[in-house]
């Protein structure tokens, strides 16, 4: 166990490609135990500056995709329960890129020249081609635990976590996630040093260093995961089509304003409309689901 007020640091060495119920974790920790976890970019730290656009795209067709760090287990966590993930800090590389590639995301059917550009992280901004000024948005791209059974590769998506994609997984977020497989195993990776709020091509693809809390919190049975904010409170949907994910969502954040307000189905459609912000994730065209979230003022709740 690591001592009072330190952190246990797991490297990025130890890396996966999937999120899988019988994996062996890489650490086993103690509810509330403070994390530092070391992360790789998204195409496993392929890029350098030196690289054409050619020269990529040969590199990355021979390079499994999305690796995440771990996984970590909880001592004594079990199917039922739920994990409390705090990322308290994201310190990121100083440099990290983005490829247009042809037929890659949301608008992958419109043809562009392909070409891959290094991002700057200077201070508090970041910087592309040197002359575009940026501000630094550091989120967490994939995050999830261990399905039930099996294994689902961390390029893809679901109510374990996963590739979602969620601007607003970033420091200061907690998220909430069902636990499904004994230790609940969890690893993360997948960190842009800004991304829009849906990724429909790329955000900045970048190595990291990430601060985590992590508590185990027994027998809570949750099915989907949920995450919070100092403002706001949300929920999740994922299916094949961004309308589906937006649905399914929205219709989470009504079971909790009925469960959290004690106020008719009725009266939550209502806050539906009024109240509740629909934001998108993953926004498609990398053949794996797509995500979307619903979020509520937390000061419109009870304390």
């Amino acid at each position: 166990m690591a001592g009072a007020g330190s952190r246990r640091r797991i490297s990025s060495k130890d890396l996966a490609y999937a999120f899988a119920a019988g994996a062996t974790p890489v650490v086993t920790v103690e509810s509330g135990e403070l994390l530092t976890v070391e992360t790789c970019d998204a195409y496993s730290g392929l890029f350098d500056e030196g690289l054409d656009i050619d020269e990529y795209l040969r590199r990355r067709a021979g390079t499994p995709l999305n690796p995440v760090t771990g996984p970590i287990a909880i001592e004594g966590s079990e199917p039922g329960d739920a994990f409390a993930v705090e990322i308290q800090a994201i310190r990121l590389a100083p440099t990290g890129y983005v490829a247009a590639t042809p037929g890659t995301g949301l608008l992958g059917d419109i043809a562009v020249e392909p070409d891959v550009s290094a991002f700057h992280v200077r201070g508090e901004s970041l910087w592309m081609d040197g002359d575009i000024e940026l501000p630094l948005r550091a989120m967490i791209g994939t995050i999830g635990l261990a399905p039930s059974e099996g294994e689902i590769r961390s390029l893809e998506l679901g109510y374990h976590g996963g590739n979602l994609d969620f601007a607003e997984i970033t420091a200061s977020t907690t998220l909430y996630l069902p636990v499904q497989a004994p230790g609940g195993l969890l690893a993360l990776g997948d960190v842009h040093a800004s991304m829009g709020l849906c990724e429909a091509h790329s955000g900045v693809n970048i190595s990291a260093e990430v601060d985590l809390r992590i508590e185990l919190l027994k027998g809570m049975e949750w099915t989907r995961p949920w995450f919070e904010t100092a403002r706001e409170i949300m929920t999740i949907g994922v299916a094949t089509k961004l309308t589906d994910a937006l649905q399914e969502a929205a219709a989470a954040m009504e079971h909790e304003l009925v469960r959290r307000l004690e106020i008719t189905s009725t009266r939550a459609r209502m806050l539906t409309g009024s109240t509740v912000d629909l934001r998108l994730g993953q926004g498609g065209g990398y053949g794996v689901n797509v995500s979307a979230y619903a979020a509520f003022p937390k000061a419109s709740l009870p304390p």
